[in-house]
């Protein structure tokens, strides 16, 4: 085996907020299908729930009105390394992971606190005018 292998690789452009999480959600399925992985895999199960937290947040804040530009997503399954990486155009997002779990009567601002918890990298970076997101499970 090759330096070079992986194995797998998923990639698409998401333009609407329902269809979006729903092709993330079938880009796991696909990985579960192509790997012989179990729905109760407890690490891949962990990884879409926070797959779908960051990927809500992009598809809600990464396409603001008059942006055309999708955006871009990529799963990749490398030896037992799993990396989602997120790019959209969206405004920068300031101190996303030092932000701690709000409180309890808190109905918003979870999802980057929990996605943190579930994952072992939870990585961001503004690239110009884009951001970019790197979700990572060792699996």
């Amino acid at each position: 085996m090759g330096t070079d292998h992986q194995d797998f690789v998923f990639t698409a452009e998401l333009t609407e907020l329902d269809e979006g999480l729903d092709i993330l959600h079938r880009s796991i399925q696909r990985l579960r299908e192509a790997t012989g992985r179990t729905q109760d895999d407890r690490g891949l199960m962990l990884f879409e729930t926070a797959l779908g937290e960051i990927g809500s947040n992009v598809l809600t804040h990464g396409r603001p009105p008059g942006i055309e530009r999708p955006v871009e997503y990529t799963l990749r399954l490398d030896g037992g390394t799993l990396v989602a990486s997120l790019s959209d155009s969206g405004v920068p997002v300031h101190e996303h992971l030092s932000r701690e779990m709000p409180a309890h009567e808190s109905e918003t601002g979870r999802g980057l606190a929990m996605a943190r918890s579930l994952l072992d990298e939870l990585g961001y970076e503004r690239d110009g005018e884009v951001n970019k997101w790197r979700l990572l499970k060792r699996l």
